[in-house]
């Protein structure tokens, strides 16, 4: 299963609305808080660092471009639940 994965360091400011953004929208997702660069897997390119958010094979670094996918996934829940239903036709 393919989880989106959030890794922040405690101090950053702007990742608590992302992170406020990623519980509101329900999805399962992991957060991750490391303290700098050491702390992010190794499988991420070397030239990223906090925030980064992991979504499936999509990397994604910088809180400008991590909120604007952000975004596009509330757009995407959006449209889910519209056309989810809990009716029944037999």
């Amino acid at each position: 299963m393919n989880m989106i994965s959030f890794f922040r360091t405690a101090d950053c400011a702007g990742c608590d609305e992302i992170q406020a953004s990623l519980e509101e929208l329900c999805l399962a997702h992991e957060l991750i808080i490391v303290p700098c660069r050491d702390g992010v897997p190794t499988y991420l390119p070397m030239e990223v660092t906090p925030p980064v958010l992991v979504d499936g094979d999509l990397i994604v670094h910088g809180g400008e471009k991590i909120a604007a996918h952000v975004e596009e996934l509330i757009k995407f829940k959006g449209l889910w639940d519209k056309f989810q239903s809990d009716s029944c036709y037999v």
